[in-house]
């Protein structure tokens, strides 16, 4: 491409060179000409033309003097008229012949011309004592001057001749150089022309890359859209009318990225827009892309509208179509937010932070769904951002503590260790792990959160131990970042290694999630964590995706079944068989299992006769404050030891 445009341009400036040396030489040339035609034109018009008339002045006087001659022996006139008409006659001649001496000099063309005409005019006197007396001898006179006459003329003749001659060859010559003139003016116009027919194609190229370029600069290349400037540029530009404004975001659209590569996403992403485009375009809408998976509709209507729901129904039933790509079947969904203009913002960063706050509250409850603004969802977002900057603080205001659930083994009914659950107490209250946790995760808080809260267990491990004697187990909650984060596992390390806890107290609770993002990278991690002497059970069991190959590869003694399967399976057939399922498979794969969420005898019978090994619920006890979980324990103890 930049071969071909750096050839274009040396051939323009070819070309302008090529028309430039053509007009100088062609003014040269014909400033040449016309001087020539000049120099030729001076003497033509000053001395040659003039001659010629003069010339045939002469002639024309000749012929009068003749005739009068004539006259004169015919009698035709009086003497008296004769003399007056040679006399005027002789005028005439003699004026010719001065007026002739400037473009014929003093040369001998002139004197010729002077001495023939003093030879007729000499004869004049003797024809004159001739006519009246003796007409022969007059006749004789005449005849001679008539002869001189005729060879005056025809000197005369010769002359006018040389002179026309002259007229012609100038006219030639001028000729020749019109003809050359006009020959290096047609060149110069094909020259001209081919260059300005090169450059109107060059220009039409540039105008059209200048076009493809500014078409670029205000879309998004991957998919022809308008892209987020442009789509800014066109709300600060809106009519003071009704307009909606639609944040769109594809979801889960990551995990198409991660299971078929960068690639693949994208002919998905083209696919994609172009049916967000058609089903947008037919109610009215433009559409943009902003960044990623996320889009932005514009319509000229109102949330209220029922064409408008319409539309929003028409274009999340066209993207949950499945979309076939590369024999590949893929199923999407759209999570919106929408916003009325002018009545939830008058310029374009209001109304993008609230459809934002529309479009987050679509992805918080679960995708696939449109959330209209409303004020208590930028007072919620603004509640999170206060709790997330507050929570940044928490670990170094100490306001975070744990509570410790005991575990019950339903063989003896025995403690068999705790799980430690994370509070957050503010200003003397307890923020519930619902509100705090989510944002910790989202936030990427979760990594020194978790930390802290493995580096608290082991301490507080640590210090039952000195004060029971006993060996205390308690379980701690991974969270997927915590897991992936850098350092994690030399963390571990160096808090065992500090701290001479026995890894066997430790037990990590993760989840399916963790192990299914890279699995050989988590069972390589896994497998490591074990040989650390630390116990793995996998938590909220049956809530995720596991695969039971993976699961038979990984290095794990427990599993925990959620408690959202032991909630209700007394009531309903096919959580129990869920559970039940659970607790076989668990057994077979040689795992200890335990049920969290236990509350009533009912449900421990029921989990008791499906020989569940261990359960966790407020059946047995809520979660304690470090102190009472000491009290808790001794207690256990103590029973024990009777």
């Amino acid at each position: 491409m930049k071969h071909t445009i750096s050839s274009s341009r040396r051939l323009i400036y070819m070309l302008l060179l090529l028309v430039i040396v053509a007009s100088v030489t062609l003014s040269i040339f014909m400033e040449r000409t016309a001087h020539n035609i000049r120099h030729n034109e001076t003497p033509l018009l000053n001395r040659t033309i003039p001659q010629m008339r003069y010339l045939g002045d002469f002639e024309s006087a000749l012929l009068r003097y003749q005739l009068a001659l004539d006259k004169r022996f015919t009698d035709s006139i009086t003497p008296d008229r004769f003399q007056f008409l040679e006399s005027m006659g002789r005028s005439e001649l003699e004026a010719t012949l001065e007026q002739l001496r400037p473009s014929l000099g003093d040369g001998p063309e002139l004197g010729a011309l002077r001495a023939a005409y003093q030879r007729i005019i000499q004869l004049t006197p003797e024809f004159l004592r001739q006519v009246d007396v003796n007409p022969a001898a007059a006749r004789a006179v005449l005849i001679k001057m008539n002869e001189e006459v005729k060879q005056l003329r025809l000197r005369v003749d010769g002359l006018q001749q040389g002179v026309e001659d002259d007229i012609y060859d100038n006219g030639s010559m001028a000729n020749r150089a019109i003809g050359w003139i006009t020959g290096l003016v047609h060149v110069f116009d094909v020259l001209a022309l081919v260059t300005c027919l090169f450059m109107l194609y060059h220009v039409r190229a540039r105008v059209r890359v200048e076009d493809e370029l500014s078409h670029q600069a205000r879309h998004d290349p991957l998919t022809g859209l308008a892209h987020r400037r442009s789509f800014e540029a066109r709300l600060a530009s809106l009519p003071a009318v009704p307009h909606v404004v639609v944040l769109g975001t594809i979801d889960r659209f990551s995990r198409i990225i991660g299971g078929f590569g960068h690639a693949f996403g994208d002919r998905v992403m083209i696919g994609l827009a172009a049916r967000i485009r058609s089903a947008s375009e037919r109610h009215g809408g433009e559409v943009f892309r902003l960044d990623g998976a996320n889009f932005a509709i514009l319509f000229r209507t109102d949330c209220s509208d029922l064409a408008f729901a319409e539309a929003l129904s028409v274009l999340r039933d066209e993207v949950r179509n499945p979309y076939d790509c590369e024999g590949h079947e893929i199923y999407t969904t759209l999570s919106l937010g929408a916003v009325n203009y002018p009545q939830h913002g008058a310029n374009p960063d209001v109304l993008l932070r609230n459809a934002d706050a529309a479009l987050q509250a679509a992805r918080k409850a679960g995708g696939d769904r449109l959330e209209i603004y409303s004020q208590q969802l930028n007072a919620e977002a603004g509640e999170r951002l206060d709790m997330e900057a507050l929570l940044r603080h928490a670990v170094e205001r100490e306001e975070l503590e744990l509570h410790y659930q005991p575990q019950q083994s339903l063989g003896d009914g025995s403690l068999i260790g705790f799980e430690a659950l994370v509070r957050w107490r503010r200003h003397g209250k307890l923020i519930s792990p619902a509100e705090f946790i989510p944002l910790a995760e989202e936030s990427g808080l979760i990594v020194s959160i978790g930390n802290w809260v493995l580096e608290e267990a082991v301490r507080q491990i640590s210090v039952w131990q000195a004060e029971t004697g006993q060996r205390v187990a308690v379980a701690v909650n991974i969270s997927p970042r915590q897991f992936a984060a850098p350092g994690f596992l030399a963390h571990l390390e160096d808090l065992l290694a500090t701290t001479h806890v026995d890894p066997s107290c430790l037990e990590l609770e993760i989840t399916e999630s963790v192990m299914m993002e890279g699995a050989e990278s988590a069972i390589a991690l896994l497998h490591r964590l074990r040989a650390l002497g630390l116990k793995l059970a996998i938590d909220d069991f049956g809530t995720g995706y596991s695969s039971l190959a993976y699961l038979s590869r990984f290095p794990i003694h427990k599993l925990k079944i959620d408690q959202s399967f032991v909630r209700n399976m007394h009531a309903v057939s096919e959580q129990s068989a869920i559970v039940q399922a659970t607790i076989s498979l668990g057994h077979a794969l040689g795992m200890t299992v335990i049920a969290e969420g236990v509350e009533t005898e009912v449900q421990r019978a029921m989990l008791s006769a499906w020989r569940c090994d261990e359960i966790q619920g407020y059946y047995y006890s809520r979660p304690l404050p470090a102190a009472s979980a000491l009290d808790f324990l001794e207690g256990s103890l103590q029973l024990q030891a009777a």
